[in-house]
């Protein structure tokens, strides 16, 4: 059954392929595109999406669809895509269609509708909401890391019938895209060959952007906070009664656990260790050793060792922050944030 399928399917293609060789207009249809991104809704770390609010503009030019304005009373007519699709039918016509390639579930468009001109312009307008996938997240840098989103419009006809041209000044972010928590630019609009659907080379424009964490929030909230757990635990070293120690430190632990409950609602629950993750482990790990140190100069003190202990505790005062920066600049370099990277 499978490979009766599967013949099916070859066969097919083969006719279409054929079918398009053999009505292979003389000049390709050269269409201008472009996307402006109104608002960005949504930016799932998990599942790898985007949600947006854009606007897409489509133009091209066709004899066909030329006709008298002084006879109609104006310039320009109005359709509807079900009105064009007759129109278009009728006269034999070839209009670009395409499908947006990261699209996931259906796109809700708010208005859709095609401006024709006297001269023969065709100019298509079309304000939706989707969501769009971006498997090339990664996240691993996290918060540090900067993300690429992509959309991408697939021509439906292969390049000899329909060929796409980027609409550079359309093409652009909104100034108030409603998403606070990143910071969008380097915008570019390019056009590429895909194979499409057809088996053959299709054009495909592709907006593209990158996207940048507000740092200040993982600054105030989370660095900062993390910092001062951490210069406790060393500053702990410097008292001389071992017993006080451990009761600082423990507490001290104790207030990192709660701090890491606080925060993890905000941390993106990911199949992989970032960055901040990285980081948090070892604080943890510090701190911890911190307390067990401490109880082990404190036994060491009720068992007669207190010389020994002191001795001991001259180096750990030292150990703690050069272990603890080395510890950081590992995490740095294991986890790519670095210049050049």
């Amino acid at each position: 059954m499978i490979f009766w399928v599967a013949a099916a399917l070859a066969q097919s293609e083969q006719r279409l392929a054929s079918a398009l060789d053999a009505a292979t207009p003389a000049e390709p249809l050269k269409v201008t595109i472009g996307v402006l991104v109104d608002q960005i809704t949504d930016v799932d770390q998990k599942s790898e999406n985007f949600g947006v609010v854009a606007v897409l503009r489509v133009e091209w030019i066709d004899s066909k669809l030329a006709f008298d304005a002084d006879e109609f009373g104006r310039d320009f007519k109005i359709y509807t895509i079900p009105a064009l699709v007759r129109l278009v039918d009728e006269r034999g016509i070839l209009t670009p269609s395409f499908v947006i390639h990261n699209q996931q579930g259906r796109r809700f468009s708010e208005e859709q509708h095609v401006i024709l001109f006297s001269n023969g312009l065709a100019v298509y307008l079309e304000r939706f909401s989707a969501t769009l996938q971006a498997p090339d997240f990664d996240f691993v840098q996290y918060p540090l890391d900067s993300q690429q989103f992509f959309i991408h419009i697939d021509s439906t006809w292969p390049v000899s019938y329909v060929q796409f041209q980027p609409m550079q000044e359309f093409s652009r972010l909104g100034e108030q895209l409603g998403e606070e928590a990143w910071i969008f630019g380097d915008t570019s609009a390019t056009v590429s060959e895909i194979e499409g659907i057809s088996g053959k080379p299709s054009s495909r424009f592709t907006l593209g952007f990158i996207g940048h964490r507000h740092l200040d929030y993982y600054v105030l909230r989370i660095f900062i906070p993390l910092t001062i757990i951490i210069l406790v635990s060393w500053i702990t070293f410097f008292l001389k009664d071992f017993s006080k120690r451990v009761d600082i430190g423990g507490g001290n632990l104790l207030v990192f656990v709660a701090f890491n409950f606080t925060i993890s609602d905000n941390l993106p629950k990911l199949g992989y260790v970032t960055f901040l993750d990285a980081i948090l482990v070892v604080a943890f790990l510090l701190t911890g050793l911190v307390v067990v140190v401490n109880v082990i100069f404190r036994r060491m003190e009720v068992a007669g060792r207190e010389d020994l202990a002191r001795q001991i505790d001259q180096y750990t005062i030292w150990i703690y922050p050069v272990s603890l920066t080395m510890l950081v600049l590992l995490c740095w370099y294991l986890y790519g944030w670095i210049p050049g990277s």
